[in-house]
């Protein structure tokens, strides 16, 4: 095969095709994320209301009822700047390449902000820590393989009917889990080790874990990462030992997903009017959110440290 190296090749007896770029482009579940109210989008965020259930339950009462107002309670989410990082290029590169670099960067820039909008979600998406009855982070329990516990058919089990059933959820059929690809790989390993694995339903066709019972499950390959004392990890932060990747569990309808209108921002080639080689500038800009509604009916599986 080909050693790549720097640089591009200028003349034209060459295959203009670029190569592909294997990343990891598995949004999907961004589609089951709840889009704003178009009347609730405010110049700063998303506006919420929400009434506090201070409704009881009376049998057999012997004495006159004394009615409550039912108050409510704001909130507002707000926007994040989402960008792409500015990319330059000269009148003297266009004119030499076999293909047109132009159109290419504009590509590679949409890849770009699609990946990192779905880094962005996954990490908001995701709880900071453990909240009992409110957003459950558990750890795996599975034999040690490659400086992590292995998942198991059981954590799944647990996860499901011990943790999720105390968040008193409603829609039954709006639980999701984005299964972290070593998750998957262990849930498969697994497989020999109970009689019930036939509750894992696998799509057949492509490989994919599809669902557990009632938990509907999307793949990806970059999940959130927890430290060892089972805080989130930032965007971007720094990898340290004892960081673990999580299968990140999000119950749809507190869900909130918004993007505006995705701005090219460009600085044209035509308004370089002393360089030496005329230089224009590109880059991808808006305004969006993806978050929690409310904490509550959030959670994460997370590979635990070997002993």
């Amino acid at each position: 095969m080909a050693d790549l190296v720097d640089g591009n090749w200028l003349n034209t007896f060459v295959d203009p095709q670029l190569l592909e770029d294997f990343q990891n482009y598995n949004d999907a579940f961004i589609g089951v994320l709840k889009r704003a109210n178009p009347g609730a989008i405010d110049a700063d965020g998303i506006k919420f209301n929400k009434l506090i259930n201070n409704v009881g339950f009376v049998v057999n009462a012997t004495e006159d009822f004394t009615p409550l107002a039912m108050t409510g309670k704001k909130g507002m989410v707000y926007w994040d700047k989402l960008d792409t990082t500015p990319t330059s290029y000269t009148d003297a590169e266009l004119r030499a390449m076999a293909y047109d670099k132009e159109a290419a960067i504009r590509v590679e820039h949409t890849n770009s902000f699609k990946i990192g909008v779905r880094r962005y979600a996954l990490n908001k998406l995701a709880p900071k820590e453990n909240v009992a009855a409110k957003m459950p982070v558990i750890r795996t329990t599975g034999t040690s393989f490659n400086g992590r516990k292995r998942l198991t058919y059981a954590d799944l089990n647990r996860f499901l009917f011990e943790e999720l059933v105390k968040l008193n959820l409603t829609a039954k059929d709006q639980y999701y889990l984005i299964l972290d690809d070593l998750h998957k790989s262990d849930l498969v390993y697994d497989r020999g080790e109970t009689s019930n694995y036939r509750d894992l339903e696998i799509d057949k066709n492509t490989g994919e874990l599809k669902r557990f019972f009632n938990l509907q499950m999307f793949e990806n390959t970059e999940t959130p990462k927890y430290n060892a004392a089972g805080k989130l990890k930032s965007l971007g932060a720094t990898a340290e030992a004892g960081d673990q990747s999580s299968s990140v569990f999000f119950y749809a309808p507190n869900t909130v997903y918004h993007i505006n209108s995705v701005t090219t921002l460009a600085k044209e080639m035509k308004t370089d009017t002393r360089g030496a080689d005329p230089t224009a500038e590109v880059r991808l800009h808006c305004y969006g959110l993806a978050d929690k509604r409310q904490e509550h009916g959030f959670g994460a599986i997370v590979s635990d440290n070997p002993e």
